[in-house]
């Protein structure tokens, strides 16, 4: 087991008072389901995120302020939509139709695939990627993207902020995001090794790769066009990227709709400052973003839960089945009892009745 470090400095662990403050005194969450989630944990390593970021926290009061879509100018705004930076037989490593199921139901909100990008090829004169991207009215264009090559490995990285800019004038007006997912590498700045992605949440843009997800490739942590594919005979490979895929997705799609990083409990929220942190963190949000999400999209929360647990039934995600099975139960015997006490309740109510008539 790995030894806890210390915070950075100036970083405030949330009390219990602040924990209960953060979720809201008028939450209905029971302490039972509450402590059915795990603490904030402690860095491990120097690269972990709260290592080395002093975050503050976004309270569900703060959410409500800040969400912009509560606001009535945007209730036109309803649908996430998803668009594919890659060709078809590239994309089959990724499991499309389950990552936007899982989406669907994550969110509980409608998932559209906006087809903008086609005929992404290698120029092999140029050193770049390029594709053919539709536009307004059925047009389509001719685009370059800026890319960085290593010629000894043959390796190269799609430059994140020339896709941001391209998604932003593609925006369609009715959605809360475009996110554009993709199994090309990733960089934005030149001293980066990589980036898994990014969002630009003002303009509800964002891009994603999952080329470093997969469990048969190991990385160099010095040079970005370092890589070499493992020998492993995992069963569970397409499992550990479908998981790793949903996590990465969910985590980055909830920024852009209004939740910032998590400081309360361990959270899909939590910020990762590395692959390996990102890997370890939940697959689910904590009470307190639970219920940002839930004021925002109007689900029932044992619904919701589930149609989660089918899924992970469905493609055995076996650690998070035993979760939702145990926060289910919780949830539906306080629903029992609650609605137990309502007919007793009601039956006294009617048993004083029928007394008060009978003595006229």
């Amino acid at each position: 087991m790995l030894k806890p470090i210390s915070f950075v400095r100036g970083f405030r662990v949330p009390k219990q008072k602040d924990i209960d403050e953060a979720l809201g005194n008028d939450a209905s969450f029971s302490n039972e389901f509450k402590m059915s989630f795990n603490s904030l944990p402690h860095p491990t390593s120097d690269l972990d995120w709260l290592a080395n970021y002093r975050e503050k926290g976004q309270t569900y009061t703060q959410f409500l302020r800040q969400c912009p879509f509560f606001d009535d100018n945007h209730s036109l705004q309803k649908y996430i939509y998803l668009t594919l930076l890659d060709n078809d037989d590239r994309l089959l490593l990724l499991n499309i139709d389950r990552l936007i199921d899982y989406t669907k139901r994550f969110f509980q909100m409608e998932i559209k695939l906006l087809p903008l990008f086609t005929n992404i090829n290698w120029n092999n004169t140029k050193h770049t990627w390029m594709c053919t991207m539709k536009g307004r009215n059925d047009s389509t264009k001719e685009i370059t993207l800026r890319t960085r090559y290593d010629s000894t490995s043959g390796h190269s990285q799609i430059c994140v902020d020339n896709v941001l800019n391209l998604l932003k004038r593609s925006l369609p007006s009715d959605a809360r995001c475009l996110v554009a997912i993709t199994l090309h590498d990733l960089y934005s700045a030149e001293s980066d090794l990589f980036i898994a992605g990014l969002c630009h949440g003002n303009s509800s843009v964002g891009a994603f790769s999952f080329f470093r997800y997969d469990p048969r490739l190991k990385f160099s942590e010095e040079f970005w066009y370092d890589w070499k594919i493992k020998k492993t005979k995992s069963k569970l490979m397409s499992t550990i990227i479908l998981m790793r895929s949903c996590r990465l997705l969910t985590h980055e799609i909830g920024h852009l709709l209004g939740i910032d990083h998590c400081i309360y409990y361990e959270c899909l929220m939590n910020g990762s400052g590395h692959l390996e942190e990102d890997f370890a963190q939940p697959l689910f949000l904590c009470p307190i973003d639970l219920r940002k999400l839930s004021q925002l999209a109007g689900f029932d929360i044992i619904e919701r839960y589930e149609q989660l647990l089918d899924f992970c039934t469905e493609n055995r995600f076996i650690d998070e089945i035993n979760i939702l099975k145990k926060r289910l139960d919780i949830l539906k015997n306080e629903k029992q009892t609650v609605q137990t006490k309502k007919n007793k309740d009601f039956d006294h109510e009617t048993t004083q009745k029928s007394k008060r008539l009978k003595k006229k």
